[in-house]
């Protein structure tokens, strides 16, 4: 059973978790900050849309092989995000890391 967690408030992830909840072999559940600790998700999904979705990248830190998918309702756009994340000590970190992708 694939677990997913939308992170946030917004009315739009709490559609989508209705929505999502009558998928077979999914177990959903709603939360951010705090809330979401114990909760080891497959994928997570956050409202782009929402000022406070930044902290739910301190998940992708923590595990890089989590799915981060952001929607955004206002357009209909689905981002998908993944890979590490590090902190960069210098630009020619971030450079070289932009190169290499």
């Amino acid at each position: 059973m694939k677990k997913v967690l939308l992170w946030g408030n917004s009315i739009f992830l709490a559609g989508l978790a209705t929505a999502l909840r009558d998928v077979t072999d999914l177990e959903v559940v709603c939360a951010s900050g705090a809330a979401a600790r114990g909760f080891a998700p497959d994928v997570l999904i956050i409202d782009l849309d929402d000022v406070h979705c930044g902290d739910a990248l301190t998940l992708l830190r923590a595990r890089p092989d989590l799915r981060v998918v952001g929607v955004n309702a206002a357009t209909g756009a689905v981002s998908v995000l993944s890979g590490p994340v590090f902190l960069a000590q210098s630009m020619e970190e971030v450079t070289h890391t932009i190169l290499d992708f």
